[in-house]
């Protein structure tokens, strides 16, 4: 079975559909990759062109898919940098299709908002955002979109955990929270926290000192691949992050302005170290 991919994609380096498809299909994955912007490079590096995929292209790639039969052949949706609030109408549209065929079709909302404090897209992709975190099946945001979704302030673990359970209330059935630092965080690490309808799970984690780009999106894409087949949260998390932390290890080696995925793609399938999550409620 297949996943359908909303994201950005570049021309070249690895963040959204960039990251996700290549991490995707070497673990064994087909996927359909639908650009929602196409760039020449991630805009942190400066200079980047490109823009947005207009809607109606979209509809069009979607319904030339659709001919051969490729939505019947999929098993989950996920979303992630939308480009523009239109593209969230046809990740509804195909979500509904998916899900008149298969009542078990799962979506995954990554929801590219912002982070460090600072939201990076307009007003009506906030909006858009929002309005598929209530179809969700999954949620990924990091701690700074987490509280942009959840109206919460993220001091402490305690917070975050709250946090979750607020954006669960709007539908999701599982919450993850992609990185946090708060008080009781070691300064030495960062957390990676997951709320299912049961229980929540954590994973400490050695910090790098650095930023990753494409390291959500990548996270994200690794949690739905593991989490798919036996649908176990703790496990999925666990899974997603060791294969993570061997891509963001290979970039620090290589000293690399971009994931280092295709260097570190026999590290991301075999890890070296395998995390365990701790239960915390």
């Amino acid at each position: 079975m297949a996943i359908i991919s909303f994201q950005s994609q570049v021309v070249a380096g690895y963040v959204g559909n960039s990251a996700a498809v290549f991490a995707l299909q070497r673990l064994g994955r087909e996927v359909f990759a639908l650009p929602t912007i196409l760039l020449s490079h991630h805009p942190g590096h400066g200079g980047a062109e490109g823009g947005p995929i207009p809607s109606a292209l979209m509809a069009r790639l979607l319904a030339g898919l659709e001919t051969r039969g490729g939505l019947s052949r999929c098993e989950a949706v996920i979303s992630g940098y939308l480009g523009t609030g239109e593209t969230a109408q046809t990740v509804c549209t195909i979500l509904a299709r998916i899900r008149a065929t298969r009542r078990d079709g799962i979506y995954l909302c990554d929801p590219v908002l912002g982070d460090d404090g600072r939201t990076y897209v307009s007003d009506d992709v906030v909006a858009a955002v929002k309005g598929l975190a209530r179809l969700a099946d999954i949620i990924t945001p990091n701690a700074y979109e987490l509280s942009l979704l959840s109206g919460h302030d993220l001091t402490n673990r305690a917070g975050a955990l709250r946090a979750m359970r607020a954006v669960q209330g709007l539908g999701p059935s599982i919450v993850m929270l992609t990185s946090f630092s708060g008080g009781d965080t070691p300064e030495t690490a960062i957390d990676v926290m997951v709320v299912d309808r049961d229980l929540a799970w954590r994973l400490t984690i050695p910090k790098l000192q650095r930023k990753f780009s494409g390291a959500g999106d990548l996270l994200a894409s690794l949690f739905l691949h593991f989490w798919l087949p036996d649908r176990n949260t703790a496990f999925a998390l666990a899974a997603a992050c060791s294969a993570l932390r061997e891509v963001l290890l290979e970039t620090v080696t290589q000293n690399a302005d971009e994931l280092s995925l295709i260097a570190a793609q026999n590290r991301m399938v075999s890890p070296s170290v395998q995390f365990t999550a701790e239960i915390i409620v």
